[in-house]
């Protein structure tokens, strides 16, 4: 059994209803927050972003990279205890 024409329907359905999302392609330039490039069907433009998961602009803190790196080290020793 195939679901083909099951999710053809569906995606026709939201079509129809205007509730087919399709996703802005953007281009966030780093250290130009909030300014980004949007890549439209008409060509690039460029816009500002308000409403992303990053709105303070932490991702573009100095401190920030330097913070992930010290997490994501590995630990020396076992039992979650560092050795000097």
């Amino acid at each position: 059994m195939t679901y083909d024409h099951f999710f053809s329907a569906a995606v026709a359905r939201l079509h129809e209803e205007q509730r087919y999302r399709v996703f802005a392609d953007l281009e966030r330039i780093a250290g130009r927050f909030p300014h980004a490039t949007w890549r439209s069907p008409n060509g690039p433009r460029p816009v500002v972003i308000w409403c992303s998961n990053d709105y303070l602009g932490m991702g573009q803190h100095p401190k920030t990279p330097w913070m992930l790196t010290r997490l994501l080290r590995p630990t020396q020793g076992s039992g979650g205890r560092a050795r000097a």
